[in-house]
């Protein structure tokens, strides 16, 4: 069994995260994460590391005006995991890398229209950000064909090549565990599911994320704890 879980880096939905996973109680979860990135996070929560890079930076001022870090909720699907001791696998690719390609792939006309486009993001608001979800909300798909109609590259080697190698993934941890519960971006989860229909995967999208009321009582929060994961 395959449930992908939609999620937003930058909402507060740390407890709805937690009370999924102790609902379904699944043999692995498996996060949208590469191993660095995992360590980032754990040291971020600790207290050891800020983010670093424009993106991350720029995720976490959006996750600030929602009173959580950005990538809160795989910290909690981490903890939730390890309360039910079940596996943590590291899913995505090396973002370092996928970066890099992405750098090497990108036409001028595209990274002309991405500079033109990140000097208008230090002044996004919450209220803008609640706008736009709202947008994807009611049409996912052609809000992400809109995406790739602007930046046909970005959406290439960001969305579609890592949803092959998440859903690639997906099924060899689903061999080794039977059951597996992904913690994915959101606008990660349609084009992972359409890959793996065969496995008829649940779905759970980020508005019924937020708005889930968990059956149990959990904190969001993540540091001081340790676990294992394997990618």
């Amino acid at each position: 069994m395959i449930i992908l879980v939609g999620v937003g880096h930058v909402f507060d939905i740390g407890r709805q995260v937690k009370g999924i996973i102790h609902e379904h109680v699944p043999a692995a979860v498996g996060l949208e994460l590469d191993r660095n990135r995992f360590l980032g996070l754990q040291a971020r929560a600790r207290g050891e590391a800020k983010p670093t890079g424009f993106a991350a930076r720029f995720q976490e001022r959006i996750a600030s005006q929602f009173g959580v870090s950005a990538g809160d909720e795989m910290l909690a699907a981490a903890a939730a995991a390890a309360e039910i001791n079940a596996k943590i696998l590291l899913m995505d690719r090396d973002m370092n890398l996928v970066l890099a390609e992405l750098r090497q792939r990108m036409t001028l006309k595209e990274k002309v229209k991405m500079v033109l486009a990140l000097f208008a993001t230090p002044f996004v608001r919450k209220k803008t950000v609640e706008k736009e979800m709202k947008k994807y909300e009611e049409s996912s798909e052609e809000y992400l064909e809109q995406i790739g109609d602007d930046f046909p590259t970005i959406k290439l080697v960001l969305l579609d090549e890592r949803n092959q190698h998440m859903a690639k993934a997906l099924r060899e941890i689903e061999k080794r565990f039977t059951s597996v519960l992904a913690v994915i971006g959101d606008g990660h989860v349609s084009g992972i599911a359409e890959l793996l229909k065969d496995r008829e995967p649940k779905v759970i999208r980020l508005a019924d994320v937020r708005d889930w009321k968990p059956n149990v009582a959990g904190d969001s929060s993540s540091a001081g704890f340790s676990i294992n994961v394997q990618a």
